[in-house]
């Protein structure tokens, strides 16, 4: 006979308003969960928060932060088991015992192999009285985390700006600047909250980018640049090659590359991966970065390379900067295969199937994001 939980209506109540501020993290911390905390004291909200950004505070952290001194002897409701191991911050079991709560009401166990459990354990060992709810929409909530737990790659954040006749380059293709300062701005913030930002070696080619993160606020973490280069066609002298001493530099090339490329790009810093020929090089060069330690990937171009992922369904989220640029008869395409020029927003996300999807103004530019939805086989034979 299972047991109910011990939990009072001020409980439950605090625990749906922490599911609430969970999805305030929705599209800025994938592929770790989104997760709401709510700090109880006498049966009153005393602190709030949430999991914000991919490597920032977690939600109890954030919560106990807003509680300050009230947080002491309280009780805190939080839509899942605090993490009890160091990542990218410290344990937030340690940051519940350190702030004196007593009580702490979990919506769901973390599904985290080697986690799940754990956090509790170390708080019942430490004396805090812990109840597990096992609340289905907070499970719900935990949807792509879950996802992203059966698969080995990183989580794709694809992002590209586009003209109003679906192009990024004109037929020249000569390197054009499509979206304003206020885009630019949010997508070096995103270069500063990812472990690596992507583009295939056409735009290194064409473009010679620094692809690194510039502005206002420092990158939590090395931004590591990576280039999809099979044939490793990377020039030695470009920006990429020759700024290693400023961010890494990875190149993904095929096993059967001429090393003599290889060598004269690791002369200059840059390490290559080789990842074996195959019908699914794409997605086996994504596992390799995945067990190289990357677990978000913003992948900015070019044409070919987001044509290559998108039809092979390896995008989990999509940015796109819709500006009023035109760039006329034989343009590049921003995406390879898809025709999306001419189109609102509405049938832009319904063209890449996106769901959740946000429309907002940023500066002159529109920016579309949504997620892809989750292939049925996104565990892959191992």
């Amino acid at each position: 006979m299972t047991v109910p939980p011990r939990v009072t209506g001020a409980e439950r109540e605090a625990l749906r308003r922490a599911q609430e501020l969970a999805l305030r993290g929705t599209g800025e911390v994938e592929p770790n969960p989104t997760v709401g905390a709510v700090v109880l004291r006498g049966g009153e909200v005393v602190g709030e928060g949430w999991h914000a950004r991919y490597g920032g505070p977690h939600a109890e952290v954030a919560a106990l932060a807003d509680a300050g001194d009230r947080a002491r002897g309280a009780t805190v409701c939080v839509t899942l088991e605090p993490c009890c191991t160091t990542g990218k911050t410290g344990p937030c079991t340690e940051a519940l015992l350190a702030a004196g709560v007593t009580r702490v009401v979990v919506g769901c166990v973390d599904p985290a192999p080697g986690h799940a459990g754990r956090g509790l354990a170390d708080l019942r060992a430490a004396g805090v009285d812990v109840e597990v709810v096992g609340s289905p929409t907070c499970e719900a909530v935990l949807r792509r985390f879950t996802d992203a737990l059966a698969r080995r790659r990183p989580h794709v954040f694809a992002k590209w700006a586009m003209s109003a006749d679906g192009a990024i380059a004109p037929a020249d293709r000569t390197r054009t600047v499509l979206s304003g300062p206020e885009a630019h701005a949010l997508v070096h913030r995103w270069r500063g909250a990812v472990d690596a930002v992507l583009v295939g070696v056409g735009t290194v080619v064409a473009d010679d980018p620094r692809l690194t993160a510039r502005g206002d606020e420092a990158p939590t973490r090395p931004l590591r640049r990576v280039v999809l280069d099979p044939r490793l066609r990377t020039p030695p002298g470009s920006v990429l090659a020759t700024t290693t001493d400023k961010a890494p530099t990875w190149i993904v090339a095929d096993e059967e590359a001429d090393p003599r490329a290889a060598d004269a790009l690791e002369e200059h810093g840059a390490r290559v991966l080789r990842v074996p020929e195959g019908p699914e090089w794409t997605a086996d060069a994504l596992e390799v970065l995945g067990l190289e330690g990357v677990r978000r990937l913003l992948v900015e171009g070019g044409s070919d390379t987001l044509g290559r992922l998108v039809a092979a369904d390896l995008v989990d989220q999509v940015a796109c900067f819709l500006t009023p640029a035109r760039l006329g008869d034989d343009a590049l395409p921003a995406v390879a295969g898809l025709e999306l020029g001419g189109l609102d927003a509405q049938a832009i996300a319904q063209i890449l199937r996106l769901q959740g999807v946000r429309v907002e103004p940023v500066g002159p530019d529109v920016l579309v994001r949504g997620f892809r939805p989750v292939r049925e086989d996104v565990a892959r034979d191992g």
